[in-house]
């Protein structure tokens, strides 16, 4: 009898969440755990994590969109070079090339991604219901990590866990090819493969760090705005994972608590470094909280958040001033480290 033999990526197990928050995009998050399973490196991605909350105030407020279509301007394309990975791209494929080149790419030691809608899949079914995700959005893109192959199926790495752990599981041939058939316009779409070809270039990231610190300008006003709409937002959002608040500080803790991490890799002080802990550290407790609300769970005052919220910007703004003073009498920010460029 034939063994059907797996191809399968090296130390699966060492992806796993560098987003606690799960604020990214599908994709960015995917990426930013597979890098992490291969380098020690990749807080080095959030040099401009800290971003701006007026782009994300037009997103969630303006746009009423979610935050996992907000575009950071961290774990880009270029920033994953500058680390050492490369991205390749394919966009659409059909079902016979996917087929054909995935045990390649996988035998060559690189994942595979690609879209696909979720509601083609058991495992994002179940989640979904799990979660109270309203009907309409069932049948929204999810990007996949292939990280292997066999006859009978593909060997995924996805975060469908209540924490949004990374967990390997088995997805057989028949729910692609059905899926597929059923829409072939929307699947295999955004393929794309990723290897990693160099150690990072610590001297390139130093230069992206000093430019994003010499444009890094921000009133923090979104502070204002969350604290000022959570009452109406309560009584009129469709679902409470899609309220403006909610995405709106989702986006802010999770920034928050990479660019900490960040920190911990430069020349920066102590008080710099507690100060953006102490941000990152109330920003997810607001963000649990005003999730919470949301949600209609009692013993959550409004006026407690709206404190807590004022006290955030408060910190933030110390923060940024701390992070500009010290930057500026740094001769380097990024320590060089032996057997890195």
């Amino acid at each position: 009898m034939p063994v059907d033999r797996m191809i399968t990526l090296p130390d699966v197990d060492r992806i796993r969440t560098r987003d606690p928050n799960n604020h990214l995009h599908c994709r960015k998050t995917q990426l930013l755990a597979y890098a992490g399973s291969r380098s020690p490196w990749t807080d080095l991605l959030m040099y401009g994590a800290l971003g701006s909350t007026s782009a994300i105030y037009r997103h969630c407020y303006l746009h009423g969109e979610d935050r996992w279509a907000f575009e950071t301007p961290y774990v880009t394309d270029a920033d994953l070079r500058l680390l050492g990975f490369e991205v390749q791209t394919a966009g659409r494929v059909d079902l016979a090339r996917f087929e054909a080149e995935l045990p390649e790419y996988l035998a060559a030691g690189q994942p595979v991604f690609f879209y696909a809608p979720r509601h083609h899949f058991p495992h994002w079914v179940e989640f979904m219901r799990r979660a109270g995700t309203l009907p309409e959005e069932y049948e929204l893109l999810h990007s996949y990590l292939v990280c292997g192959v066999s006859d009978s199926g593909v060997l995924l790495v996805d975060n469908t866990t209540d924490d949004h752990e990374y967990v390997p599981l088995t997805v057989s041939w028949d729910v692609l090819r059905e899926g597929y058939a059923s829409e072939p316009a929307r699947w295999f779409t955004g393929c794309a493969t990723v290897r990693q070809v160099s150690g990072p270039d610590r001297s390139a990231f130093e230069e992206a760090y000093r430019d994003f610190l010499s444009h890094y300008r921000d009133g923090f006003e979104l502070y204002d705005v969350i604290a000022d709409n959570l009452v109406t937002e309560r009584a009129s959002a469709a679902a409470p994972y899609r309220a403006p608040s909610v995405n709106s500080l989702a986006l802010l803790a999770g920034s928050r608590t990479l660019f900490s991490r960040f920190l911990a890799h430069t020349r920066h002080g102590e008080r710099v470094r507690s100060a953006y802990a102490r941000v990152a550290q109330l920003a997810t407790v607001l963000s649990d909280r005003v999730s919470a609300y949301q949600a209609g769970l009692p013993a959550l005052p409004v006026d407690r958040i709206r404190r807590g919220l004022a006290q955030l910007k408060l910190r933030e703004q110390r923060a940024a001033r701390l992070l500009a003073a010290e930057a500026a009498g740094l001769p380097q920010l990024l320590p060089v480290a032996d057997g890195v460029r």
